[in-house]
Formats: structure tokens, C-alpha cells, sequence
């Protein structure tokens, strides 16, 4: 756990400064609502190990709330606004995560013999839920990863983005160094486009409801999105049923 590996050893007197130093740390980049979450799993292991061992439980840094309301999907003006304005080692994978709805660390982490050209899909196979899934490829997505696999000599196999120095991106979900992987290329093109209160994770939140927009029932955004229950979607709100490829292939 990033917890334990960034702050375990410190005493639980020192609980507030490790919780400092861990949101200096494992922290940066990451959103309020994630940073709420990451300081109730310390409060409740500080509250338990102090209630075992009789000794007074610390304060613990609260997390301030941020004034920003963050965007939850672009206008399609927009979309293309931000899209043309990464950098060109960066717009490959910004397509994907705008017309796939994958997680940044599954975009991050995805390999060559994962992506099947031939029958345009995806397989997913390392995710936050451990469930994997296939989808297919949208067709702008299709074009952006076939220019790739050419320019790069037909690979089976080696991770499909790269970095700006042409290395792998750091796969920050299983990293201490926490924050997220594409913040750097995706905030650049945010400033060169006018666009604010957009961060990677908001192209999962834009995917998710221009499907719905587009006619995509709820089950199959979950399926494509590889959420593990129809709850999880709910905030997308429902509308009629439609073939999983027929719903992604109408997205522009």
C-alpha cells in the first residue's frame, strides 16, 4: 500500500507531518475527491492502531475544497480545441482516452500485443477492478494507433505510447511518486487551448457521457468503461439500449 511504503515509518505521534509528507509526495496531481479518499483509509488505520495501543489519536491535515467546479465533458468545439493542441507524441494517447474511456495507468500501460489491428479491438488486461475486458476501436483511434505500429516497424509486442523522450510513461498508479502520468503533456495543452478545470481524468467523465449523449445505454458503458456495476454509471443517466460497436463507432 502507497501509505505504508511512503510514510510506515513513522511514529503515530508524527501522523500529521507523515500525512504531510505523503500529499507532497504520493499526493501531487491527485484530485480532491482522491485525496478525501487516501485520508480516510490514514485516518481510519491511525484511529485503529491508537485505539489498540490506549494512546491519544492525532489531527490529521484536512484537504482543502476547491472552489473550481471540474468539467465533466467538452463541448465537441472544444474537444478538438484540446485534442490538435497536445504535443504530437501526447495526441495519440489523448485520442484514446477522448474515444475509448480508458483510465490514464490502462492507456499508460497499454501493450502491442494487446491491441488486435485486424479485428480493431482492444484488450484491457490489467485494470483498476482486475477485470479485464476487449473493446473495439474507435475509428480515429484506429487510425492514430495504425500510424504507430508503422511508424515504430510493425511491433507485436513493447508498450504502445511513448513519452516525449521516447520512453515508456511512468505507470504512476503503481508508483510512489503518485500523481498522474499525462499531467504534464495534458496541462500544456489545456494552457495552449484556453481550457481550465479539465484534468486527464476528465477525458474518462467526457467519454462516458457523449455515449450516453450518443444513445449508449448504461450497461453498455459499463461494460466498455469497465465499471463493476451499473451503480458506478449512474451519474451518466440511462437511455436506450444499443450494440456495444455500434455505440462507440457513433462518436465524432
Amino acid at each position: 500500500m502507497d501509505l505504508t511504503k511512503v510514510i510506515g515509518h513513522y511514529p503515530a505521534s508524527d501522523a500529521n507531518e507523515a500525512w504531510k509528507v505523503w500529499l507532497s509526495i504520493r499526493g501531487r496531481g491527485l484530485s480532491p475527491t482522491t485525496l478525501y479518499t487516501w485520508r480516510g483509509r490514514y485516518r481510519a488505520a491511525i484511529n485503529y492502531g491508537c485505539e489498540v495501543r490506549g494512546i491519544p489519536i492525532p489531527k490529521i491535515l484536512s484537504i482543502k475544497k476547491s472552489n473550481e467546479h471540474p468539467v465533466i465533458y467538452l463541448s465537441k468545439q472544444d474537444q478538438e480545441k484540446l485534442i490538435a493542441a497536445y504535443a504530437d507524441y501526447a495526441r495519440p494517447i489523448a485520442l484514446t482516452l477522448c474515444f475509448q474511456g480508458l483510465r490514464s495507468g490502462e492507456a499508460v500501460r497499454l501493450d502491442w500485443r494487446y491491441v488486435d489491428l485486424e479485428r480493431r479491438s482492444l484488450f484491457i488486461h490489467k485494470t483498476k477492478t482486475g477485470r479485464q475486458r476487449s473493446i473495439p476501436i474507435h475509428p480515429r483511434v484506429y487510425e492514430a494507433l495504425r500510424a504507430l505500429w508503422e511508424q515504430r516497424g510493425h511491433p507485436d509486442s513493447g508498450t504502445v505510447f511513448l513519452n516525449y523522450f521516447g520512453k515508456p510513461f511512468v505507470d504512476r498508479s503503481e508508483n510512489a511518486g503518485g500523481g498522474n502520468a499525462l499531467l504534464r503533456p495534458h496541462n500544456a495543452a489545456c494552457k495552449k487551448a484556453g481550457i481550465s478545470g479539465f484534468t486527464p481524468h476528465g477525458w474518462r467523465h467526457h467519454w462516458a457521457s457523449w455515449m450516453v449523449m450518443s444513445g449508449a445505454d448504461l450497461f453498455t458503458l459499463m461494460r466498455l468503461g469497465g465499471w463493476s456495476s451499473l451503480s458506478m454509471v449512474q451519474r451518466y443517466a440511462a437511455v436506450s439500449a444499443d450494440h456495444m460497436q455500434d455505440a462507440i463507432s457513433r462518436l465524432s
